[in-house]
């Protein structure tokens, strides 16, 4: 994990030492100026530094895609975008001197924040969902896994073809509870994965033994040994999509945070670059 790495010591302390620094040199320039706000000499070279910042943040998203770079490693580059993502915060609070009058410099320190929000949920994703991953994906494809969870939805057709009415309200029971409903997709990155199961159910042990042994008993004696095939097939078919789902749900919550910082991200550089041209503007006028 990133977060563990030698490099992120090294940020993470170099992050700690030059945002005292910060704090040391606001404080001084707080107490040297009777009217701290960005206008001011210091003020302006806080703004300064914070907009150089947001450049180099946003230059990772380059460089994460220049697959053939020698522009410093990708981890490098990713240790640097979270702690100077989180040092860039406190530039522009210093940059505005705690003064909030100018509303496209309070609109663009409002996005600031929302994208070093995000940028830390997106940190903690990265940080626990690969791990996840590894523990559900399998060698198969989406396409692979869909073709398998048909053959087995066939078994279980088969197995229940011509059975009891008592066998076929088993089937249709097993089926239900696998049955993607509606919003399903959205479904995924909040509600309950569908298809879980309990351990014991898994094992056919324990509650899950009790469950089998009790719909066994609403068969007719010579059906019990085909509806104990539908079982483990209904029981496989069911492992295999709960893995599948728990699969789609961790790379739909990457994606979900994707589709939330990256716009995030380029609205903070539009109002940045509004914020600065008006200064200068407005600089002009006066």
């Amino acid at each position: 994990m990133f977060l563990a790495s030698h490099k992120s010591v090294v940020w993470r302390w170099t992050s700690v030492v030059v945002a005292g620094l910060l704090v040391v040199s606001y404080l001084a320039y707080d107490r040297a100026s009777p009217f701290t706000h960005g206008g001011t000499p210091v003020g302006l070279a806080y703004g300064i530094a914070a907009a150089l910042l947001v450049v180099v943040l946003a230059l990772f998203g380059v460089r994460k895609r220049a697959y053939h770079s020698k522009v410093g490693t990708l981890e490098g580059w990713l240790q640097a975008h979270v702690y100077l993502g989180l040092l860039v915060l406190l530039v522009a609070l210093f940059h505005t001197g705690f003064r909030f009058a100018d509303r496209m410099a309070v609109a663009a320190f409002a996005v600031l924040a929302a994208v070093v929000v995000s940028g830390a949920v997106g940190a903690a994703l990265y940080t626990t969902l690969p791990r996840l991953l590894t523990e559900v994906e399998s060698n198969l494809t989406t396409a692979e896994i869909s073709e398998r969870l048909n053959r087995l939805s066939a078994s279980m057709a088969r197995l229940a073809s011509g059975r009891s009415q008592a066998f076929e309200g088993v089937y249709r029971e097993l089926q239900s509870g696998d049955t993607p409903r509606g919003l399903a997709g959205w479904k995924l990155l909040v509600g309950r994965v569908p298809g879980a199961m309990r351990a014991g159910e898994r094992a056919g042990t324990g509650a899950g033994g009790a469950r089998w042994a009790r719909l066994l008993a609403t068969v007719p004696p010579e059906e019990q040994e085909p509806l104990r095939q539908l079982l483990v097939v209904a029981r496989q078919h069911r492992e295999l999509l709960l893995r599948f789902a728990y699969q789609e749900r961790y790379k739909n919550l990457l994606d979900a945070w994707l589709w939330i910082h990256l716009p995030l991200s380029v609205a903070l550089l539009v109002l940045i670059a509004a914020h600065v041209l008006g200064a200068l503007y407005f600089g002009a006028l006066s």
